[in-house]
């Protein structure tokens, strides 16, 4: 074993070193959900229920998300997305955000969606990948992004998303369980509770 190998061992048994700073998985790596149907991910709206962090929008920032929906579907051929969120934009004052994306398909691969938004009203627009790791299509999804791959191949821990999404606003124990076994696999912990209290029309 080499010595910072070992180092590593030995700090993260004495607890000063995460198991989320040990991982190192590379994205080329990460395994998507196969045989992913897009078309069976937009039978009804996706709440998120858990997440680690919000990708950021250029020109906002976001004090909190209390409420976050997004429905999958499709306009003729073209795959898209729209958002609605209620999200803080002071630490005292929140307001509902919406905006519309349309959906590639990278490395022909429907369970890695590339999402490119454009909002009309304030003119801001953002790009963010959404890879779908897991999905049962009727209860719960997780989707993860890296938003800046180093080149070692692995993900930079800042830019490493994950959103557990579910058609409630709850997850059993057991749904729970494995949102934190899947976030795990990529790197990620302590995730935040979205708690839906002030829904977005």
């Amino acid at each position: 074993m080499k010595s910072g190998d070992f180092l590593a061992v030995v700090l993260y048994q004495l607890g000063i070193l995460s198991f989320v700073s040990l991982c190192q998985i590379k994205v080329a790596d990460i395994k998507v959900k196969g045989d992913f149907v897009f078309e069976n991910f937009t039978t009804s709206a996706w709440k998120t229920v858990k997440y680690n962090s919000f990708t950021p929008i250029e020109g906002i920032t976001i004090y909190s998300t209390s409420d976050q929906k997004s429905q999958f579907g499709l306009k003729g051929d073209q795959p898209f997305v729209y958002n609605v969120a209620r999200i803080g934009i002071t630490p005292t004052r929140s307001v509902c955000y919406s905006d519309t994306g349309t959906v590639e398909f990278l490395d022909n691969n429907q369970a890695k969606m590339f999402l490119k938004y454009h909002n009309k009203k304030t003119g801001q627009t953002h790009q963010q990948n959404q890879w779908v790791l897991y999905t049962d299509y009727d209860n719960m999804a997780v989707v993860y992004a890296c938003q800046k791959e180093q080149t070692d191949g692995t993900c930079h821990a800042d830019h490493r998303y994950i959103w557990i999404l579910a058609k409630k606003s709850t997850l059993t124990p057991e749904e729970e369980a494995r949102a934190n076994r899947i976030a795990a696999s990529v790197c990620i912990s302590g995730l935040k509770t979205v708690d839906h209290n002030q829904p977005c029309p």
